[in-house]
């Protein structure tokens, strides 16, 4: 059989009979390699044509493959050295500013002004709150004492937002805004009528 027609018996299998397609894998020739002289071939002993084995091509190559291998992780290593260098350098920096600043507080002695500026107030909210209470919350943040001149008045409750960033006499005028609270300021004290 002809190689054209072994290959139209592949494209078109429908037209032939199963005896022509036996006919034909019997007649293929298939070449099978000698295991033994692959095996030869593979462990190096020989290379055809060359007249040098294959041995000493892979030894070379080989070699060259751990040269480039130590470069390569030798420059991984001095770049992350490097990089752990200049991050350590980095972090230094700030935390002897930050100790330096935490020394200087100290011996400032205006540790709490310094954190209580640096820390965001919230209002307070009040709700339904008795202004006794209201009072002995904002009397305490101020440091003075709330001075209650009728017993009536510390039960009057109230709705109230309380910015911590007002001075003590904005917060006054805040409450003498309500008709039924008038609160007055001598030194120490929040006198309520």
């Amino acid at each position: 059989m002809t190689r054209e027609e072994k290959l139209k018996m592949l494209l078109h299998p429908e037209q032939y009979t199963d005896e022509q397609m036996d006919e034909m894998l019997n007649d293929t020739n298939i070449n099978i390699p000698d295991a033994d002289e692959a095996w030869e071939c593979f462990r190096g002993e020989k290379l055809e044509g060359r007249g040098e084995t294959a041995f000493k091509k892979f030894s070379l190559m080989k070699i060259a493959a751990m040269f480039i291998g130590v470069l390569m992780l030798s420059g991984i290593t001095y770049a992350a050295i490097h990089m752990v260098q200049s991050l350590g350098a980095g972090d230094n920096t700030p935390s002897m500013t930050e100790a330096r600043m935490s020394d200087s507080r100290q011996q400032s002695g205006d540790t709490d002004k310094l954190a209580a500026d640096s820390i965001p107030a919230k209002p307070v909210i009040f709700e339904d709150a008795e202004l006794s209470a209201i009072l002995s919350e904002v009397a305490a943040f101020y440091q003075v004492q709330p001075v209650f001149k009728s017993e009536a008045s510390k039960h009057v409750r109230l709705y109230f937002t309380w910015d911590k960033k007002q001075t003590i006499d904005e917060m006054i005028d805040t409450f003498n805004k309500f008709e039924r609270i008038h609160i007055t300021r001598e030194n120490q004290k929040l006198i309520v009528e």
